[in-house]
């Protein structure tokens, strides 16, 4: 069962990653006019809130499975 949890990680990550640089390829600025500011960059650059808020939904996923008996478990 660790194998398998390990592939699906591992296929995850790849297309979370592989994802990630497509974005970035695809929106990528070609000419920036002028410095931003505090607010249109608080609101402009959220990549770590987006990796946050992610990281939550998986742990509370992890949570929720660690919580439900195996299958196997008949007592």
């Amino acid at each position: 069962m660790k194998g398998r949890t390990l592939i699906y990680l591992s296929i995850i990550f790849i297309l979370l990653g592989s994802g990630l640089i497509l974005f970035r390829l695809l929106n990528q600025n070609i000419s920036p006019t002028a410095e931003p500011g505090f607010r249109e960059w608080l609101w402009e650059a959220r990549q770590l809130d987006v990796i946050v808020q992610v990281l939550f939904v998986f742990g509370g996923a992890l949570g929720i499975a660690a919580i439900l008996p195996f299958e196997g478990d008949d007592d």
